[in-house]
C-alpha cells in the first residue's frame, strides 16, 4: 500500500496514467447539489493552495499498462473531468492555445501513429459499463441529445451536470470575469489536491473497498455485496456477465421505484440458511447468539451474511438468476397490479414485514396455494392493524412460519396455524375497534373498494376510477354542516374521517359535492352513482353523528366476511 505523504494536485495525480471505474462500481450518481458544492468550493479556493478533495483510493491493476482502477473517489474524479471538458469548451476558439493544450493533456491519452496522420485522442478516464459510451461521447464532443431522455438515471445526471450546471456557470464566469476568469478557475481545478492511496495487492483493494466510503454518496449494502460477488465468481461466469445479471435484477426493481438494499434485506431473510450463517458470524466474533432473533438477519448483519453465503455457493450465475427471479416477485409486491387484490391491500396497509414470507411462498408454492397464503396474510394483517396489536409480534409470527413453507407442504396446515393466531380469535375486539376506526385516507379507500368488489361491482382505483367522499365535509363552512360542527366540534372532528362517514364517488363527482347539504348531495351525486355503498345513503333522511355510527356498523357486516378465510 502506497500513501502520499502530502496532498498532491490533480495534474500530478493524473500524471501519465489512465483511470478506469471497475464493473462492480456504481454508475454516476451525483445530483446537481453535490456538483454545485464542489464547483463553488473550488472557485472559492485560493490561488496558491488548491482545494482539498479528500482521499483517492486506487488499485494498480497492471503496472505495465499504467492503468489505475478507482476503488473510491470515482464520483469526484468523473465530475472533475466534466469540469475540465466544460472549461475546454468555454475557451475554445480563444487565443489561449496553451491552456487548451494543457487541458487536452489532462483529459486525453494521445494515440500517435508514426505511419499515419491519425493522432486520435481517447479519454483517460473510462467509466463503468453503463455510462461508458455516453461519457466518452461527452469528452469527445459528440452529439448527446439522444441521451437526455434515457431511462438510466446516471445518463440523465451526466447530461444534466454538463448542460444544466457546468456550462451555464462557466458562461457566467466568462461574462463577468472574461476568459481570464475561466482560465483562473481551470488553474484552481488543476490545483485541487488529493491524498492518494494506492493498493498494489488485491487483498488491499478489497479491504479498502469494504472499510472506506466516498466523500459524496456512502457505499450502500448493494454496492458492497456487488463488489464481493465480483470478487468471488464461481462456475466460470465472466465479470461482465455477472454485472449484466446484477444490473437486470436492479433495473427490474428501479422500474417500480423499489429500493435495491431493501429487497436484498428481505431476500436474505427469506433464505432458510441465513439464521445459521448469522450464528456462525456471532460465534466467531464472540457475540452471544440470540436464537430467536427477528428478523433473523438484522440490517447490521446483511452484508456479512451475504459475504459468507457468496463464499459457499458453487455457481454465481445460478445464484444471480435466483436473485433476479426473486426481484421480479418483489417488484410485484412493491407495485402490485390492480387484479392482485390481496397484494394490493398488503401494500396499502404498509405491512412489508411479511415480504420475506411472501418471497419464500412465491418461490416454493404453486399459484393457487400462494394466493391462499396471500389472502391469509392480508386477513390477519388487516385485523392486526384494526385491533392495533403490536406489529413486532406479527413479524415474529411470520418468521416462525417461514421455515415450514416447502414445495411439498400441505397449505391447509399453514392456513390453520394462521387461523389459530390470537389476533384471529379477537372477534369482539375487532368489531369494537372497527366501528370506531378512522384510518388514513388511502386505507379507508382500500376498505371501501374491497367492499365494492365484494358486492361484485367493478372498480379500478389504480386507474383513478374512484374518489373518496366525506359525507360530513372536512371543512364545515356553512349550512347544516356548520351547525352540526358547532353543536360538538370535538365529536365532529372525530367523525369526519371515520369509515362510516366516507363513500366512493366516480368520475370526479365529489369535486362538486364538497360542502353541499346532505339533501343536495343525495339528489345531485349519490343517486347518480352505480355503487351500492353510495346509493345506500339515499335511505338516510339526514346525516349526523348517529348516522355515522349506524353506517359504520353496516359496513362492518361486509368487512367481517371480507377479512376472514
Amino acid at each position: 500500500m502506497k500513501v502520499t505523504q502530502e496532498p498532491i494536485p490533480l495534474d500530478q495525480v493524473l500524471g501519465d496514467f489512465n483511470f478506469e471505474i471497475p464493473l462492480y462500481q456504481r454508475e454516476y450518481s451525483w445530483e446537481l447539489e453535490q456538483i454545485a458544492d464542489l464547483f463553488y468550493d473550488i472557485d472559492d479556493s485560493g490561488k496558491t493552495s488548491g482545494h482539498f478533495l479528500g482521499s483517492l483510493l486506487l488499485y494498480n491493476k497492471d503496472e505495465g499498462k499504467k492503468t489505475m482502477e478507482i476503488i473510491d473517489g470515482q464520483q469526484r474524479l468523473t465530475t472533475l473531468f466534466l469540469f475540465l471538458y466544460g472549461i475546454k469548451k468555454a475557451i475554445s476558439g480563444s487565443s489561449y492555445t496553451k491552456a487548451i493544450e494543457a487541458i487536452n493533456n489532462l483529459l486525453y491519452q494521445r494515440k500517435k501513429s508514426l505511419l499515419s496522420e491519425d493522432n486520435s485522442e481517447e479519454p483517460r478516464l473510462t467509466t463503468g459499463k453503463r455510462d461508458k459510451r455516453l461519457f466518452k461521447a461527452i469528452l469527445k464532443g459528440e452529439e448527446i441529445t439522444d441521451h437526455k431522455s434515457d431511462k438510466f438515471k446516471s445518463h440523465k445526471l451526466l447530461v444534466s451536470a454538463l448542460e444544466s450546471f457546468i456550462s451555464i456557470k462557466l458562461e457566467k464566469i466568462k461574462e463577468s470575469r472574461g476568459i481570464e476568469g475561466v482560465i483562473e478557475f481551470a488553474d484552481k481545478v488543476i490545483a485541487s489536491e488529493f491524498i492518494v492511496m494506492t493498493a498494489e495487492q488485491k487483498s488491499d483493494k478489497i479491504l479498502l473497498f469494504k472499510t472506506l466510503n466516498a466523500r459524496g454518496l456512502e457505499l450502500s449494502q448493494s454496492d458492497l455485496i456487488k463488489n464481493e460477488l465480483c470478487n468471488n465468481l464461481k462456475g466460470g461466469i465472466t465479470p461482465e456477465d455477472a454485472v449484466d445479471l446484477w444490473d437486470e435484477m436492479r433495473e427490474s426493481l428501479e422500474k417500480v421505484k423499489a429500493n435495491v438494499d431493501t429487497f436484498l434485506f428481505y431476500y436474505i431473510n427469506a433464505q432458510l440458511d441465513s439464521v445459521d450463517i448469522r450464528k456462525e458470524i456471532e460465534e466467531r466474533r464472540n457475540i452471544k447468539s440470540t436464537k430467536d432473533l427477528f428478523p433473523p438477519v438484522p440490517e447490521k448483519y446483511v452484508f456479512d451474511v451475504y459475504d459468507e453465503k457468496l463464499k459457499t455457493i458453487s455457481n454465481t450465475e445460478s445464484f444471480l438468476n435466483q436473485l433476479k427471479k426473486a426481484a421480479t416477485y418483489y417488484s410485484e409486491f412493491h407495485n402490485p397490479p390492480s387484479n392482485k387484490t390481496y397484494l394490493h391491500s398488503i401494500k396499502t396497509l404498509n405491512i412489508s414485514k411479511c415480504y420475506p414470507l411472501l418471497l419464500r411462498g412465491k418461490d416454493v408454492l404453486n399459484d393457487k396455494n400462494f394466493e391462499l397464503l396471500c389472502k391469509a396474510i392480508e386477513c390477519i394483517s388487516f385485523r392486526h392493524y384494526i385491533i392495533r396489536n403490536d406489529p413486532k409480534e406479527l413479524e415474529r409470527f411470520y418468521y416462525s412460519i417461514l421455515p415450514k413453507l416447502k414445495s411439498d407442504v400441505d397449505i391447509s396446515i399453514i392456513l390453520d396455524e394462521i387461523r389459530q393466531h390470537p389476533t384471529m380469535k379477537q372477534v369482539d375486539k375487532f368489531k369494537s375497534e372497527f366501528i370506531l376506526a378512522a384510518p388514513k385516507a388511502n386505507i379507508s379507500k382500500m376498505i371501501l373498494t374491497r367492499i365494492v368488489q365484494h358486492i361484485h361491482e367493478s372498480i379500478d382505483t389504480k386507474k383513478g376510477d374512484a374518489w373518496l367522499e366525506h359525507i360530513m365535509p372536512q371543512k364545515a363552512t356553512k349550512g347544516e354542516w356548520l351547525l352540526l360542527k358547532k353543536s360538538d366540534e370535538e365529536l365532529y372532528n372525530f367523525s369526519i374521517n371515520r369509515i362510516g362517514n366516507l363513500t366512493l364517488l366516480l368520475n370526479k363527482l365529489n369535486q362538486g359535492a364538497s360542502n353541499k347539504d346532505f339533501t343536495i348531495k343525495k339528489q345531485e351525486y349519490y343517486q347518480e352513482s352505480r355503487l351500492k355503498i353510495t346509493t345506500d345513503l339515499l335511505s338516510y333522511e339526514s346525516w349526523n353523528f348517529d348516522s355515522v355510527d349506524k353506517r359504520q356498523e353496516e359496513l362492518y357486516e361486509y368487512v367481517k366476511d371480507i377479512w376472514s378465510f
